[in-house]
């Protein structure tokens, strides 16, 4: 079973290796060509630190390294919710959005929000949220479509 521990500097390469290989191996059954390769770019870029080190990320590690991390706001924006790309389907994101939902409710926030992808949007349903909304973001001249979801804590 992996242990939850909180991300630092030391883990940015294989936060982005991870990123990267998920990307490349699932965007695909719902995203073209395009759009998964400039997706997969973004863990080159300079915004990927940032999406790591700027929020309070969460990784599940275990005896093959780090199989998945979920970032969490001050202001319960819900940053990123990725599983290695081999172990997907196996708990591991339940495990860490409940982690960012438990630390939710000790910081008293009162709402979570997060843009989701046709990727993540089922673990989202799954643990309450609901979309509110769609936007199309661009990236690199691509676009996208998300899912605005949220969930109030009580």
């Amino acid at each position: 079973m992996a242990t939850i521990r909180q991300a630092t500097a030391a883990d940015l390469q294989e936060l982005a290796t991870l990123y990267r290989q998920t990307v490349l191996t699932h965007a695909p059954h719902y995203y073209t060509p395009a759009q998964t390769t400039v997706w997969a770019e973004a863990a080159d870029a300079e915004s990927f630190h940032p999406l790591i080190l700027a929020v309070t990320t969460y990784l599940a590690v275990d005896d093959s390294g780090i199989v998945g991390f979920a970032g969490l706001g001050a202001d319960g924006h819900v940053a990123s919710v990725y599983v290695r790309h081999d172990r997907v389907h196996q708990g591991i994101g339940s495990r860490l959005l409940q982690t960012i939902l438990d630390q939710a409710q000790r910081q008293a926030l009162p709402r979570l929000y997060a843009e989701a992808s046709e990727l993540s949007l089922g673990l989202f349903k799954k643990f309450g949220f609901r979309c509110y909304d769609t936007e199309v973001a661009h990236r690199s001249g691509v676009l996208f479509k998300r899912y605005l979801v949220e969930r109030y804590l009580g």
